[in-house]
């Protein structure tokens, strides 16, 4: 009996390592403390530590078999470390919105919710939409995120402040909230100064930054937003930048009805910079000027306006990143 199984045992073997190997999504939950990986459609689940050793070993472990794409969701930044390093290494990498992903599992009928789901889940999502995944040159500055981002909560807080001081009646509670207002404004500059050497310190950094800052309308901020958080400008088309951010316009129609056109998703930090600097455009930007004139004279409501302004200036910042030209007011105007 012993002497038939062993040749038996080594046929299936060598047949075994004759087939092919299949492929596989990658799906990465990923949280404070630990990443949870699964694949589809074969489970292959693996869970490392957030921190260098774990990525390390996570990084070992795909470039060994390089799966067709790992998909992971934006988790308040928790990601970047993970996403800039698989990309680092070759890996194709996708850092997707998690509505879209809890959208496609209630879809499949998964109510159910944890880690390991989640993973299972993210991976299926990668091998039925496949996203575009991103390149090395699409990732974002690590430092000069964290700093766009620590600048926009003391923003947060500093408002929250000033709302707190109008309602404030006693002297020793304004007083208060002064001291604080004072402390918050004193690290706002100084998180301005670090944020310009970050971007002064990088060639890359520094030459978008001097093509978009040659547009009228578009300050400092706006821009270190755009560098920080929209890597991904100047590498698409018109219409994949304005899904990104979400400013894309989506039908609502069904038979005769037809619906608003209406956004939502998207990225909402850029989204919001872009808001404010619509607004100035609107008043100071040639193209945008005259574009946002033409809408309102057709009787188009004001925010539809400034919306459909803040769209025509990002597919105008990213035209510029494309060409890699600056802004020429008879070019940009005709």
């Amino acid at each position: 009996m012993a002497d038939t199984q062993a040749p038996l045992d080594q046929a299936i073997t060598q047949v075994q390592a004759q087939a092919p190997i299949p492929e596989s999504w990658m799906g990465i939950d990923v949280a404070k403390d630990s990443l949870v990986i699964d694949a589809y459609p074969v489970s292959q689940r693996l869970t490392v530590t957030n921190n260098t050793a774990g990525i390390q070993t996570l990084v070992a472990r795909l470039v060994e078999k390089p799966p067709c794409l790992i998909v992971l969701e934006a988790t308040g930044g928790y990601e970047r470390r993970v996403a800039a390093e698989l990309l680092s290494a070759g890996l194709k990498v996708v850092v997707v919105n998690p509505r879209q992903v809890r959208d496609f599992a209630k879809g499949l009928g998964q109510y159910a919710k944890s880690d390991p789901i989640d993973a299972r889940v993210l991976a299926h999502f990668a091998m039925v939409v496949n996203p575009k995944p991103r390149v090395a040159h699409m990732a974002p500055d690590q430092a000069l995120a964290e700093l766009v981002t620590r600048r926009r909560q003391l923003i947060l807080q500093r408002d929250q402040e000033r709302n707190h001081r109008e309602h404030a009646q006693l002297k020793k509670v304004k007083a208060s909230i002064d001291k604080v207002l004072k402390l918050l404004e004193a690290q706002i500059e100084e998180l301005d100064e670090l944020i310009a050497d970050r971007i002064d310190s990088d060639d890359g950094l520094k030459a978008n930054q001097a093509i978009l800052q040659s547009v009228p309308g578009v300050g400092p901020q706006t821009i270190a937003t755009l560098l920080a958080l929209l890597p991904e400008l100047g590498h698409l088309n018109r219409r994949q930048v304005a899904k990104l951010v979400g400013v894309a316009p989506f039908d609502r129609d069904s038979g005769k009805f037809k619906g608003r056109r209406t956004i939502w998703g998207g990225r909402a930090p850029v989204r919001n910079a872009l808001f404010m600097t619509a607004m100035v455009a609107r008043q100071h930007n040639p193209l945008i000027k005259a574009f946002g004139d033409r809408l309102a004279a057709q009787g188009k409501a004001k925010k539809a306006v400034l919306i459909a302004c803040l769209r025509k200036l990002l597919i105008l910042l990213n035209s510029l990143l494309r060409s890699r030209q600056t802004w020429q007011p008879a070019t940009n105007n005709a």
